[in-house]
């Protein structure tokens, strides 16, 4: 039985990954980090944490100071009945999903094998058709009954080598009947969404890594080495290809592009951002979400480990490093930014944009403008007093005019989107990392041990 990591080393789930899989065998990894390494400390004498200076203090950041503290005007929520994709949509902007219940539990069941120290929970749920499909650390792909929980089947996903495992993670998608996955290896499938019957298999060099987003009959996915893939949704023929620069210091999550219309958005580890057109790959616009003079080998890491998001005519997303921007899609050109980093897709809501920065700040920004409505801060570390076992926080999602998000110390937060007050904190007993998804007035979370807890 694998061992599983305990909490306060928690952050293997947002692991630096130097890798370069094109240059090395199938199980050489030339390094991981955990990203907080070095921050905390079992000092007695060590100064509390509210006498520290961050690291981002010391470089331009968003303070609390700069909020207007106006309150927040939702849309009217509505009842999404599916979450197709790792981050909903295509375009990823699900604006206000209802959930009007207390969300008190109505089941949780075991989903497979929970992350170790040499796999890793990685993919968000789906939901289509009133059947919730997930992925375990070893490849166990498995569709459930989104009202009861039962299984209805079960896909393994083999790797070249039991012991020699490519990649960590991976991703689905659930698109007209099929379900589109990979778990990180170097093949990705499409299945039949009612048994699991594999349809057909794409091949790559190196292992696919995002996750994917299917659109007018093609999937969008891309690999470790940068290189977006467009395939055939009917067959896995591959349509047309982009590259962005290698780089092989990358975050441990799964962002997806967003696609509207006749553009595609495309997030890569080295912080650029490209529009492609969707039909043919062919590039529209680029922009680089880099920032230079990282104070720490975490810090300098650019990037783009959420999602990005379209909304109308705008564009947005954020670097690890510590870049938030919104762009026109049409024509590239930057709207306005702001210094916040995360690893989170940016929620975006009516005339608001909800984030969690790196920082364990939860933020309202005005989508047109970018000025900051109000910041509420969450807790960084499970010891504050020796800034031990930093939390890393997911979500948000917007439910039942509540933003929700999951912390890696077990602790479900619901926060009022209105001003930014904590609401309730919920203790799941279990680390998360992946941030829940909502459909049908039922939220789900998928828990760094593999359960998955239903709430209405």
């Amino acid at each position: 039985m694998a061992h599983h990591i305990k909490r306060g080393s928690a952050l293997l789930a947002i692991l630096l990954a130097s890798v370069s899989l094109t240059a090395c065998g199938a199980g050489e990894r030339l390094g991981q980090l955990n990203p907080f390494q070095g921050e905390e400390t079992d000092d007695p004498n060590a100064p509390a944490a509210s006498q520290r200076i961050s690291i981002l203090e010391l470089q331009d950041r968003i303070s609390a100071a700069d909020a207007t503290n106006q309150p927040v005007i939702l849309p009217t929520a509505y009842t999404n009945d599916r979450w197709p994709m790792a981050d909903g949509y295509p375009t990823h902007a699900l604006q206000h999903t209802q959930a009007s219940g207390n969300l008190s539990r109505l089941w949780r069941v075991d989903v497979g094998t929970g992350s170790s120290r040499g796999e890793r929970m990685n993919a968000r749920p789906v939901l289509l058709d009133n059947v919730i499909y997930t992925l375990d650390a070893v490849g166990r792909l498995s569709a459930r009954n989104a009202e009861t929980g039962a299984e209805l089947w079960v896909h393994r996903f083999e790797g070249p080598n039991d012991n020699d495992r490519y990649s960590f993670g991976g991703a689905i998608a659930a698109d007209s009947g099929r379900i589109f996955a990979h778990a990180g290896y170097n093949y990705f499938v499409a299945l039949d969404a009612s048994t699991g019957e594999e349809l057909w298999r794409a091949q790559a060099i190196t292992p696919f890594h995002t996750a994917p987003t299917v659109f007018n009959g093609v999937v969008y996915v891309g690999t470790d080495d940068n290189e977006l893939l467009a395939l055939d949704a009917n067959t896995g023929d591959i349509m047309w290809n982009h590259r962005g620069i290698e780089e092989t210091a990358r975050l441990l999550t799964t962002p997806s592009p967003a696609v509207a219309g006749e553009v595609l958005v495309v997030p890569y580890t080295s912080g650029e951002l490209y529009a492609l057109r969707a039909q043919n790959g062919t590039p529209l616009w680029s922009d680089s979400l880099t920032r230079a003079g990282g104070l720490t080998p975490m810090s300098s890491i650019n990037d783009i480990a959420g999602s990005p998001v379209i909304m109308g005519d705008q564009v947005y997303a954020m670097s690890h490093s510590g870049i938030l921007a919104a762009f026109d899609i049409t024509s590239g050109e930057q709207i306005w930014t702001q210094p916040a980093g995360g690893l989170n897709a940016p929620w975006v809501a009516g005339d608001y944009l909800f984030l969690v920065t790196t920082e364990a700040q939860v933020v309202a920004f005005e989508r047109m403008t970018g000025a900051i409505r109000w910041i509420s801060q969450l807790d960084v570390y499970e010891k504050p007093n020796k800034r031990k076992d930093r939390i890393a926080w997911a979500g948000p999602i917007l439910a039942g005019n509540r933003l929700i998000l999951a912390g890696s110390n077990g602790d479900l937060v619901f926060v009022n989107p209105t001003d930014g007050t904590v609401m309730e904190t919920r203790d799941l007993g279990e680390a998360v990392y992946i941030a829940p998804i909502v459909a049908n007035e039922t939220v789900y979370v998928l828990t760094d041990e593999a359960h998955l807890i239903a709430l209405r």
